[in-house]
Formats: C-alpha cells, structure tokens, sequence
C-alpha cells in the first residue's frame, strides 16, 4: 500500500518561518532588555524594575526607567553568548549533517517507531522471555544496526532466520557476523574465510565456552590440536571409548545408510564448482558410489582417507565385504555392480567420484579428519557440542585446495546433531538458542537443502545468519526456486548495498513499495480571488538507483545504510553497527592481544550509547 505525504507549494510554511523568525526576535529583544535592566539593578543594589515586560520597555521608551553603562554590558553579554551557542549549534548540525546521507529522506516513508516496537530491544527481549531465556535483558536478539533516524537498535529475535545480500567491503563480517556471535546466548557457529571473526570474537567466547577453531588452511594459524571424523555422522562413536556404537541384537555397528547418502550428497555438491554442468549419469552414479563406500568405511571404523583408496582399485572386495558383514545386503549388491561396470562406464563412475574426493589427497587438510599421531589428541563430537555453550569456527579459503566441503560437512553434522537434540527436548526446541552465522556460504559452505530447513529452524531454535554477496550466489547454489525458497522463508532480510543486479535492486524497489505525494497549489485569478487545488502521484520511495548506490560507511566506519525486511512489519532504514565503533570495542579490545587492539583503536569512539548486545535504547 502506498504511503501519503503532503508536500504545500504555495509558501505558506516560507510566510510561518518569517512570523516565528520576527516573533522570536521580539521575544528574544525583550528578554534581553529585562535581564540586563534586573542584572543591573541586582549588581547596584538597586530596586528592581517591574517584571512585566511591556511596561519595562514603555519606561525605557519614556524614560522613567534608566538605562545604565551595566545594563548595556549585560546586554552585550548576552548578545555574546547567543552569538556563541548559535555557532556551536551550527557547527554541531552541520557535523550531523554531514553523517546524514541522501537516502535518509526515503526514512519517512517507511517503517515508523510504533511499527518496529518488537524489533527493539524491549520488544525482543519480551520474546525472549517468552521463549523461556533466563537471561533475556543481556541477549534479547541478533542485533541489526540503528534504525533511521531514531537511533534505536534493531533486533531479530531468537526465532528468526535472518539472509544477508550485501557486496564486497560492505562490513558484512564487521557489522553483521561478529556482532551476531558476540549477542549469541549459547553456542555459536561462524565460518569464515578470514582469520578476523576469530580474532575479534575468541577470547569473549571464551567465557561462554570451550572455542573450537577448524582452520585446514591455516587462515588462522591454527595447528590441529584436535580432529573430527566425519564418518561419526553414519556411525557414531561413544565419546567416552571412542569406538563406534553397535547394535546389541546383532552386534553390528549402528550406522545409518540415510545419513551416508546425505554425506556424499554434501561432498560431492560443496566439491562441484558453481554453475558446472553436471552428466545425467556419471555424476549420480558417482554420489551413490561416495555413499557406498563412506558406509563400508564407517562401518569398518576406517579412516575417511580409505575411501579414496577404494576409488583407485575397483576390484578391492574389501567395501563390499564390509557391507555384507554389517547387514547391509543391498548395498553390497550395488556397490559390487558398480565395481564390475563395462570398463569405460566404470572407469566413468570411479573416476568422477574421484575428482569429487580430489581433496582427500590435500595432506593438510586430512589432518584435521583421520586420527592424529599423538593418541592422546582430542576428538570433536557435534552431539557433545550441540549441549554445550562453545564456539566452532569453521574456516576454508575459496577455490583450488578448498576446504569447503568438509566445512560444509562439519556445519550439516553440528546443525544435525541439534536438530536430534530438539527434538528430545521439552517443546521440539533447544532449551538455549544456537546460532549460525554462514558468511561466505555461497563459497565456503554450501549447504545443500539449506533453503529447505529454513522454514522450520527457527521453532527449533536453531538461527541461521546466511550472508551472501548477490542474489546470483544464492541461485548458484540452490537453484532459482531454492533461493526464492530461501529468501521467502526467513524471517528478517537485510541489504547492506554494493550490489549491482537490476533484478534483485528491482525486486527489493518494489517490496519497498511508493508512497502518495499529495500537492496542493494555489492559484490567484485575475479579480484577486484564489483557487486551490490537490493532485495525487504515486512515487518510488526507494528506486534501483538509490539501491545501487546505497551508502557504505566512512573511514570511521560510520554512515553505511541498509534496508531491513522483517515479516509483518514495513521495510525500515537502518545504519549497520561494526563492532569497532560501540562499546563493544573497548572490551574486545583488553581481551585480546596488544597487536590486535591496535588495528582498531583509531576508531575507538569513546563514550557511547550504542552497545553490540547491551544496549539501552528504545524506540
């Protein structure tokens, strides 16, 4: 629905401004002449003049009242000081009006404080006593910058699956993700493909729980002090022996032939280049051949490096024979099938799976998943971090060498590891709130069907934070109806800018919608008599070009604007928060190392009222 907006072109706003400017000098001569005549009267020890203003000024017109040397002084006094407040306030509204930005105006038109109620921090800390958070005042929501133009912070609530679209260098680490992991009340999980979200947020997670850093590129320097099998998402191991569970009745080993099938399918789509055009042979019979194996190897407590093995010798009768030990008959049928295709057609099949799995040859890589050579290594189990209140951070770089696909595999085993644990819990929902902050998810983590959990994490308290850089990413990924799904399912949208599509900016012109600028005019005729007039026209609040061109923050990391989309609840304009620049800042800044602190500290902003997590203000 277009909004109204009255807009007067005959001047009369110009005639009230010059009625209150000469009213305001009246006053304001007045005033100056009494406070100078009862100050000097006060200074001499004088009686005091009459306090009514207008017989004051008829005595000094008829003399009856005296004008002294020190009333003069008063006056000029007085004259000083306004002449210095009107300067200080010019310079101080100039200063605002500098960080005003021309979108602002757009403000107007959309949400309004009444609107967004539940999006501030009372409102979403109300919900998050409603959903049963102790602490709901310390972490009411996942912040989303200030609302323009009150200021006032805008959260999305603990459950709300949020989708970031935001271009490069538009602070999507520094103002979405780290304040994000920052305001989380239990465990977190942030992939990157940067050390900095580890750097800033480490040493203040710490505090809410043990800090797993997954870095098989060495983005963070990290060393593997401790591994992660990925086959224990088909056949999971008893933390407290470390060996694989098995089924009493028959005493095989509990695996579950679904979960492998979901595992190849995640190698193999988070290994396949974006956009490649896939064979309508070769490359399913190549997943279903990754799925056989990985289960012969969980089931053989194999290391998941066998797997690749299997893949250059066919005739090894060991998978198969595996498969038929543990119960898995079928499986054992159609794993021996494949490995006794025509030549070519096998050589096809095992050869394509191969250069799914191309990454199991990466040595440093392998060594954040096969057992370590210090027995004494610790091993990361999703179901024991699912229950606790830690932090993963899963890193990868893009590209050749990538570490995408066990970073995708690690983020499908925790979040599956929470979805069993909401499910035993009281309501279907974890007692504590997880969150998940997928930045660069198009490149690092493709989660396969992600588009499809969106529709129902959220009641289960799972938060998922999706932050890609275009549209086109997302369709890369999960398809054309895979992103719509994705985007139509979450619950609060933001677009941070630096996005040049003139179907998405199009898209988001029209949810953003017009409004009704209402004219009226006047028209004086020939005899002196006046005619008025009012003409409606429908107008672009937000038009792709100021989308394209939406505002990214200065040097001091001030200024960005984004809009923000939360369901049931008009658009609104928002200023995006870095962390840098609240008072988040300072304590980020002591908890970590004097060289970090460093890069930062010339935008210490001082005293503010503007928190990551903290904040006080209400709309």
């Amino acid at each position: 629905m277009a909004r109204r907006d009255d807009l007067d072109a005959t001047g009369r706003k110009d005639e009230a401004v010059a009625i209150a400017i000469l009213v305001a000098i009246l006053v304001g001569g007045l005033g100056f002449m009494w406070g100078s005549l009862h100050g000097a009267a006060a200074l001499a020890g004088d009686p005091r003049p009459t306090a009514n203003p207008a017989r004051l000024l008829a005595g000094v017109v008829d003399g009856s009242v005296d004008w002294t040397v020190t009333a003069t002084a008063l006056a000029a006094a007085q004259v000083v000081g306004l002449v210095v407040v009107v300067l200080l306030t010019g310079w101080l509204f100039g200063k605002l009006g500098r960080r005003r930005q021309r979108v602002d105006r757009a403000a107007r038109h959309l949400a309004t404080g009444r609107d967004v109620a539940h999006l501030t921090r009372k409102g979403a800390a109300t919900k998050a006593a409603r959903l049963g958070l102790v602490d709901s005042t310390a972490s009411p929501g996942v912040p989303l910058g200030r609302r323009v133009p009150s200021g006032s912070t805008m959260y999305s609530s603990w459950e709300d699956m949020i989708v970031i679209v935001a271009g490069p260098r538009t602070m999507k680490s520094t103002a979405y993700a780290i304040p994000a992991i920052l305001s989380a009340p239990g465990a977190v999980l942030a992939t990157s493909n940067k050390r900095d979200v580890v750097d800033v947020t480490r040493n203040l997670r710490t505090r809410k729980g043990e800090v797993w850093v997954f870095d098989p590129q060495g983005i963070a320097g990290e060393d593997p002090t401790w591994w992660w099998n990925p086959l224990t998402f088909i056949a999971p191991v008893d933390p407290a022996t470390g060996r694989v569970k098995t089924d009493p009745a028959t005493g095989c080993v509990a695996a579950d032939e679904a979960k492998a099938e979901r595992l190849a399918g995640q190698l193999v789509a988070s290994a396949q280049p974006p956009g490649a055009k896939s064979d309508g042979y070769f490359d399913p019979e190549a997943e279903n051949l990754i799925h056989l194996l990985l289960l012969a190897a969980a089931v053989g407590e194999h290391p998941i490096t066998t797997v690749y093995s299997w893949l250059t010798v066919p005739t090894d009768r060991a998978p198969v024979e595996l498969l038929r030990a543990h119960g898995f008959p079928l499986q054992q049928e159609s794993l021996y099938a494949l490995a006794h295709l025509p030549d070519k057609q096998r050589e096809g099949v095992y050869g394509t799976a191969r250069a799914r799995l191309g990454w199991l040859r990466n040595r440093a890589l392998v060594r954040w998943v096969t057992p370590p050579a210090n027995p004494n290594g610790r091993q990361f189990h999703p179901a024991e971090f699912a229950a606790s209140t830690g932090t993963l951070y899963p890193l990868s770089k893009e590209g050749e060498g990538s570490a995408g696909p066990l970073v995708a595999a690690l983020t499908v085993a925790v979040v599956d590891a929470l979805q069993e644990r909401a499910t035993q819990s009281p309501r279907g929902r974890l007692p504590v709130p997880f969150l998940a902050v997928l930045d660069e998810a198009a490149n690092i983590c493709r989660f396969r069907n992600l588009d499809s959990y969106y529709s129902y994490f959220g009641s289960m308290g799972i938060i998922m934070m999706t932050i890609l850089q275009n549209w086109a990413q997302g369709e890369e990924v999960w398809g054309v109806k895979g992103m719509e799904k994705l985007w139509s399912a979450a619950n609060v949208k933001v677009y941070g800018g630096g996005v040049d599509d003139d179907k998405f900016l199009r898209r988001l012109s029209d949810l953003i919608g017009p409004y009704v600028a209402v004219t009226r005019s006047t028209s004086v005729s020939g005899r002196g008599g006046r005619q008025h007039s009012r003409s409606a026209q429908e107008r672009t609040i937000l038009t792709i070009g100021d989308l394209r061109e939406l505002t990214t923050a200065g040097k001091d990391g001030r200024g960005a604007r984004a809009v923000g989309f939360a369901s049931g609840t008009p658009p609104m304009l928002l200023e995006p928060q870095p962390w840098f620049i609240t008072k988040a800042a300072r304590e980020i800044n002591a908890s970590n190392t004097p060289e970090l602190a460093a890069v930062h500290r010339t935008a210490d902003p001082g005293p503010s009222r503007w928190t990551i997590g903290a904040s006080t203000d209400d709309d």
